[in-house]
C-alpha cells in the first residue's frame, strides 16, 4: 500500500489553514499600528536625512567658492608681504572649521529628532496595539460567554 505524502501543501490546504486562523483574533488589527508607525517613521527619517544632506551640500559649495576666492586673493597678494596671503588662507580655514562644526551640530540635531520621533511613535503604536488586543480579548470573552440561540 502506498503511503500518502501529508507534507505537501496544496492551495486548498493552505486556504483551510488561513481560514482556521481567522478565528476571534485578527492579526491584521494587531499588526496594523506597528506597520503604520514603521512606514510613517521611514517617511520622516527620509525627510530629515534629505534636509541634512541638502544643508551639508550647501556648505560644501560655499567651501569651494570661498576656497577659490581665497586662492585668488592669496596669489594676487603682494609677494613682498606673505603675511597677507597667510591671513587670507587662515581666514578661509577658520570658516571651514565653522562649517564643519555646523555639520556636526546639524547631524546631532537630525539624529536626535529622528530618535525622538521613532521612540514616541513606537510607544503610541504599542499603546494602540494593546488597546486592539484588549478589544479583541473582550469580544472573544463576550462571545464565549454568550448563550447559543
Amino acid at each position: 500500500m502506498a503511503k500518502t505524502d501529508t507534507t505537501k501543501i496544496t492551495p486548498a490546504s493552505f486556504t483551510e489553514v488561513l481560514k482556521s486562523m481567522q478565528g476571534p483574533v485578527s492579526m491584521t488589527s494587531l499588526v496594523q499600528p506597528q506597520l503604520e508607525q514603521f512606514w510613517d517613521a521611514q517617511e520622516k527619517l527620509l525627510a530629515e536625512s534629505e534636509r541634512f544632506t541638502r544643508h551639508w551640500f550647501e556648505r560644501r559649495h560655499e567651501a569651494i567658492r570661498t576656497a577659490l576666492d581665497a586662492a585668488r586673493s592669496a596669489t594676487a597678494a603682494d609677494p613682498s608681504n606673505p603675511a597677507e596671503a597667510m591671513e587670507t588662507v587662515m581666514d578661509w580655514q577658520r570658516h571651514s572649521v565653522e562649517r564643519m562644526v555646523e555639520d556636526a551640530r546639524e547631524w546631532f540635531d537630525t539624529v536626535s529628532r529622528c530618535a525622538d520621533y521613532v521612540t514616541k511613535t513606537e510607544a503610541e503604536a504599542v499603546e494602540e496595539t494593546l488597546g486592539e488586543a484588549r478589544d479583541i480579548a473582550r469580544k472573544a470573552t463576550k462571545s464565549a460567554k454568550s448563550e447559543p440561540v
